[in-house]
């Protein structure tokens, strides 16, 4: 409840919609994964922090693409996806934790498919892509 008030806040969100709160969001990765996710995709779980970092700067970037929230493991999930900075376009998959922390759990490089989502989205938007990477 707000101080001096017995009014309780409700937040316009529930606790498993991902969510990028400024000066509250943590962004963590299990570093025992880290070194398989890079063998095996190629790229390095820290590399979703960089992403998701982007969306909180005032900087232009590429687009970022959320799904909704879907059921697995037990728990709820969010994918991602939005160009690296070599213009690669990356999928990754991100979990809301407590205390308003993002799980990053996995990241690799996109599907045809997926390419093609983003692509079309990207387009109907306004957005240039570079070259199909």
């Amino acid at each position: 409840m707000a101080k001096g008030s017995d009014t309780e806040i409700v937040p316009p969100w529930s606790d498993t919609d991902f969510r990028i709160v400024i000066g509250s969001t943590r962004i963590e990765y299990d570093s025992s994964k880290e070194e398989s996710n890079r063998k095996k995709h190629g790229y390095s779980l820290a590399s979703a922090v960089h992403f998701l970092e982007r969306l909180i700067l005032p900087i232009p970037s590429p687009l970022f693409m959320t799904t909704d929230p879907f059921q697995e493991k037990n728990e709820v999930r969010h994918n991602h996806m939005t160009l690296d900075d070599d213009g690669h376009l990356v999928f990754f998959v991100t979990t809301m934790r407590s205390n308003e922390t993002v799980r990053v759990i996995s990241i690799r490089r996109a599907s045809d498919g997926e390419r093609e989502l983003y692509t079309a989205h990207a387009k109907a938007l306004g957005y240039e892509l570079p070259p199909n990477k």
